[in-house]
């Protein structure tokens, strides 16, 4: 029998001991954790900050109602739970594991054979002066939600500052927005929202969003100070001069680090990203130690190279494939992509894989088309638009990341995209690619379909462009919408307008040695007369990815003016 322990008991502790016990259940079991509880589930936070789960014991509650507390882990799965406690040493020689309780102080021991870490992640420390203030907290510790939720209830905070446009920052916003009503501003130092998994065309689509819920959004914005007034309320100051005034509450969002204090303290190798090294069994450089979630560095399955995948999801396999190499079977985990989507004010983005800004940084070959979609045939009084850009490697056809936003079927589409980048699988590949049709869910052709057949045309010469590089295009522009599509959505005052029935009498109208836009809703058309046109002897002819309909909801910001 072995005397396993595990420290951390959110999602990779807790996973790894309920499957160890389930393969080995004469082993002795133990999780040590800091926290008051285990096996909470931190993606949902924002959730209840928002109001939409009641209870904060839902986020610890099995799908039929249980509490995953001490005496569930004991009686369902015979896992000892000790939580309030805080481990201050590992002796790896003598394999004891000292902890103390952070309530009372008192100091234990226990012994192990196997060691498991699980320490997640913690906060990036503020880069700029920032007090100490029951107004200003993080927004990463689930104390964090119960606190904002019991202040917001009783009406404390009616004006906020939310600093970091990731993901975390973004759900938050719609929180406070969306039940509390309360006034926010979020602020992100890059030029676009969700810059590690979306490229500023995709993301555009997504400010404007929070633009019609009122969210004030304050991109490429420095903050250079936080102070409190004679009230003790929050000032927020950017380097540009702006301030926030005074504010209920700040939330710091500015992104996570793994935390590996304890595993430095033994000697464990960690990476130049700053999270512990494992190998593919995911264990550490200590052979009897192993390590998972959010404090690891895993392999980017695209790259090659060491990432930082801070996942629930992934922390639940790696927890599973940690459990069968200590009872003895050989698993493995190859490493991921970063399969991730968001949903806020009912608009859904999803990303899998490489954005253009990182494949390029990275030195790829990398080229890409942007669509627009409806989510199921536009006959269906359920259809929606959705919005993609695929990243491929041009020299190989590789695929290398997509990305999706819209109010529809956008997750089944990432899902299935990432089977295909997480196996080296090129556009070739996507056109081949056999989905479940039904107009309930989907139109005959995939939207994956359709975008490797859009790669494989661009690079025999039907080139793609976006909407926010078709602002800077200088040349002839044929537009081929119908004349009521025009009147709704009006596009280039200097463009020719031609349907798509008549087009082909005009080819002699424009001049075949200037540059050729070709424009239409949603982008077949365009993309039809655009080979027409090569056909004719046109050199340089564009289409416009994705049509007015990708456009459209800028043209109400004024982006394309």
């Amino acid at each position: 029998m072995k005397n396993v322990v595990m420290i951390g008991g959110m999602a990779a502790g807790c996973k790894a001991a309920a499957r160890l016990k389930r393969l080995e259940p004469d082993y002795k079991v133990t999780i040590i954790e800091k926290k008051s509880f285990v096996s909470f589930g931190t993606c949902g936070m924002p959730f209840f900050a928002s109001g939409d789960i009641d209870s904060f014991s839902e986020l610890m509650s099995t799908p039929y109602g249980l509490v995953r507390d001490q005496k569930f882990f004991k009686d369902s799965k015979d896992i000892d739970i000790i939580i309030n406690s805080e481990v201050i040493r590992i002796d790896t020689d003598k394999k004891i594991v000292t902890y103390k309780n952070v309530e009372s102080g008192d100091v234990s021991k226990i012994k192990y054979d196997e060691l498991v870490l699980g320490t997640g992640a913690k906060p990036l420390d503020a880069r700029f002066k920032c007090p100490v203030s029951d107004n200003i907290s993080t927004f990463h510790n689930p104390l964090d939600a119960k606190r904002f939720r019991q202040k917001a209830q009783t009406g404390q905070i009616g004006k906020a500052v939310v600093i970091g446009g990731g993901y975390i920052g973004c759900e938050l916003a719609e929180a406070l927005v969306s039940l509390w009503g309360i006034e926010t501003t979020l602020i992100e130092l890059e030029d676009h929202l969700l810059t590690k998994c979306m490229d500023k065309d995709i993301s555009k689509l997504l400010e404007t969003v929070y633009s019609k819920e009122d969210v004030d959004i304050r991109l490429s914005s420095k903050v250079e100070k936080i102070e409190l007034d004679k009230e003790g309320m929050p000032i927020v100051y950017s380097e540009d001069g702006w301030n926030s005034g005074a504010v209920d509450h700040v939330f710091l969002c500015m992104g996570i680090k793994p935390n590996v204090s304890l595993a430095e303290s033994i000697g464990v190798k960690i990476g130049e990203l700053g999270g512990i090294i494992v190998n593919d069994s995911l264990q550490t450089s200590i052979p009897t130690i192993w390590a998972a979630g959010d404090c690891i560095e895993s392999n980017n399955i695209i790259t090659g190279k060491p990432s930082l995948f801070p996942l629930g999801s992934l922390a639940n396999r790696q927890g599973r494939v940690i459990a069968d190499n200590i009872a003895g079977k050989d698993s493995k985990f190859k490493g991921a992509i970063g399969t991730i989507s968001m949903k806020v004010f009912g608009f859904i983005t999803a990303s899998a894989g490489l954005t253009e800004m990182e494949a390029k940084r990275l030195n790829y070959k990398a080229e890409v088309v942007t669509a627009s979609f409806y989510d199921r045939p536009d006959y269906h009084p359920d259809s929606k638009n959705l919005f993609a850009k695929l990243v491929y490697d041009k020299s190989i056809m590789r695929l290398l990341g997509l990305q999706l936003a819209g109010y529809g079927e956008v997750t089944r589409y990432i899902d299935s995209f990432s089977v295909f980048a997480s196996n080296g699988m090129t556009c070739y590949d996507l056109i081949d690619f056999e989905h479940a049709y039904t107009p309930t869910h989907s139109g005959p052709m995939n939207p994956l379909n359709s975008l490797g057949a859009m790669a494989i045309s661009q690079e025999e010469g039907i080139q793609c462009i976006s909407y926010l590089d078709a602002k800077d295009f200088i040349g002839q522009i044929i537009d081929l919408r119908e004349e009521v599509e025009i009147q709704a959505n009006p596009y280039a005052e200097n463009a020719v307008f031609y349907s798509i029935m008549d087009y082909r009498m005009h080819f002699n109208e424009f001049d075949k040695d200037k540059p050729l836009l070709v424009v239409c809703q949603k982008g077949p058309r365009s993309y039809e007369a655009a080979i027409s046109f090569i056909q004719n002897g046109f050199k340089d002819v564009r289409y416009l990815g994705g049509g007015v309909q990708m456009a459209q909801q800028l043209l109400e910001e004024g982006e394309l003016d």
